[in-house]
């Protein structure tokens, strides 16, 4: 009995062996990989969109840098979906000429100073400085947060422009003038040739100055052989690169012309909403990234700017406080005036950024302790 179970547990687990390889032979193989070596299949590739953004600056300043720094932050988070190549003034269009270029789409952008068309936009000053008016974190909370950028856009789509308007970049107050005399008083002014632009012009005049605009090429040459008496361009940092200590004695403060310095890069509309969303959050949220590293670079090096002004032998001098209040006045009666002949958007435009400065200033006085140097 004991051998005839053990005889037919044999042969149960030979029939079991057999089904089993019975089994395995039948089975398919696996299928083989597309690919003749092996490899997996690729992912498809995404497309690649190409920006080419043109600026109005020459490629020795700071300002430059930030359309480049933008282009170089964007071209590496997408990972080379969308590239763009930043050209400098002149290189595919003049700087006079990026608006229209960008909206005719023979560029995709372009990278400037809104004043610049305060020929086309009577209003476009108040989206890059304002004289004796917004400070630099004013100015920037009343774009992203008060309601500015919305008026800035709102003024381009009436203006009957093709352009999404994105803020890049801001400096901190400008050099008020490089001069061979101080100009520390209202009365130092009267009279003086003296290089600037925009609505700071107008109010110059009436006070007596003969205002005229050259373009930063020829400021140099003119300081140099008396044409100008006096000039202003930039921050500190940027008028080092222009040579301006050289040819001149006096650097005179505070930035009552440029307080704060706001640029901005234009983006043909069409070239705009055929980004998918991701890229276009990509490119807003470097904008803004770029913006503040434009900020907290330009001050540490017009900081630093300063001492080899002083070291070269350029003296500082700085407009009392009763010039200042002066032209203060006068700033803002010419605004005034401004907004009630043009109305419409521009009286708009001025109505949001005064009641926003007042609080602004309300807020501050109370929330900040005295500043006091140690």
């Amino acid at each position: 009995m004991f051998k005839n179970k053990r005889y037919l547990s044999l042969v149960l687990l030979l029939v079991f062996v057999a089904v089993i390889v019975a089994g395995c032979a039948t089975a398919k193989p696996p299928a083989a990989p597309a690919s003749g070596d092996g490899a997996k299949a690729e992912a498809p590739k995404q497309e690649v969109i190409k920006w080419k953004i043109a600026t109005a600056w020459p490629k020795s300043i700071m300002i430059q840098q930030m359309p480049e720094k933008f282009a170089e932050e964007v071209n590496k988070a997408s990972g080379g979906r969308l590239q763009v190549e930043v050209y400098p003034s002149g290189a595919v269009v003049g700087p006079a000429e990026v608006l229209d270029a960008a909206n005719a789409k023979t560029i995709d952008g372009y990278h400037t100073f809104s004043g610049y068309w305060i020929g086309k936009m009577p209003a476009a000053p108040f989206f890059s400085s304002v004289p004796m008016f917004f400070e630099p974190f004013q100015h920037l909370v009343w774009v992203y947060e008060g309601g500015g950028l919305e008026l800035w856009q709102k003024m381009y789509d009436q203006a009957g422009y093709n352009i999404k308007v994105i803020p890049l970049g801001i400096q901190h107050p400008e050099t008020l003038a490089w001069s061979n005399k101080p100009l520390a008083k209202l009365d130092d002014w009267k009279g003086l040739k003296y290089r600037t632009v925009g609505w700071w012009g107008e109010i110059l005049r009436e006070h007596g100055v003969a205002v005229t605009s050259l373009p930063a090429a020829e400021l140099y040459p003119s300081l140099e052989r008396g044409v100008l008496d006096a000039t202003e361009f930039s921050s500190p940092y940027n008028d080092s690169t222009l040579g301006f200590q050289e040819v001149t004695k006096y650097m005179t403060g505070p930035g009552m012309h440029q307080p704060s310095v706001l640029f901005y890069i234009g983006i043909n509309k069409d070239s705009w909403n055929a980004l998918p969303d991701d890229l276009k959050q990509l490119v807003e949220t470097t904008a803004r990234s770029v913006t503040l590293w434009s900020w907290s670079k330009d001050f540490n090096e017009s900081m630093k700017a300063l001492d080899q002004f002083k070291a070269k032998g350029i003296t500082q001098v700085k407009v009392d406080e009763a010039t200042q209040k002066e032209f203060a006045e006068t700033a803002y009666n010419y605004l005034e005036k401004k907004a009630k002949e043009q109305g419409g958007i521009f009286q708009e435009i001025w109505t949001s950024a005064k009641d926003f400065r007042k609080k602004f200033v309300d807020y501050e006085e109370f929330m900040m302790p005295v500043r006091v140097k140690y």
